[in-house]
């Protein structure tokens, strides 16, 4: 395993929960998307943590790496620790109907970017970190992508 700075170092945000996730990445984008809706559906399992319609219509998905050490593999389709099967499901049947979707992987170590479906693909630590992106990289990038991008 790949041992990881611990949370906090340099200037790192701690950022234990999703939610506390969403309020920081939140306060980027502000502004600077047209409609952005943070979902809390307790009632249908699955549904992606927030959705984006702009210039494109996005379903996102927000997944914490919790840990200090990464996975020889990141397996982001391992329902036990990361995607639940109805998360799965959503963002599959979603991404079928013509549907963007995408989720960001999260933690100590960066953030990263994946779109459609390529969650699918297992990461190793190495891929992570030479794809990992600041808070501020990864918002200038979703509003560059969401205004940018035509509807389907």
């Amino acid at each position: 395993m790949l041992v990881l700075p611990r949370p906090g170092h340099n200037g790192a945000l701690d950022l234990r929960t999703e939610s506390q996730y969403w309020q920081a990445l939140r306060k980027k984008i502000k502004g600077r998307l047209g409609y952005v809706w943070k979902i809390n559906a307790s009632y249908e399992a699955g549904v992606p943590d927030w959705y984006v319609s702009d210039r494109s219509d996005w379903w996102i998905e927000n997944k914490r790496v919790k840990t200090e050490k990464l996975p020889p593999v990141l397996d982001l389709t391992d329902p036990k620790k990361y995607l639940t099967m109805n998360q799965q499901l959503w963002l599959e049947r979603r991404h079928r109907e013509g549907r963007n979707v995408g989720v960001i992987v999260f933690g100590e170590p960066g953030h990263l970017w994946l779109p459609e479906l390529d969650y699918r693909v297992p990461i190793t630590p190495e891929q992570y970190l030479n794809r990992a992106m600041t808070m501020d990289q990864l918002a200038d990038l979703l509003v560059e992508l969401f205004t940018e991008s035509e509807l389907k």
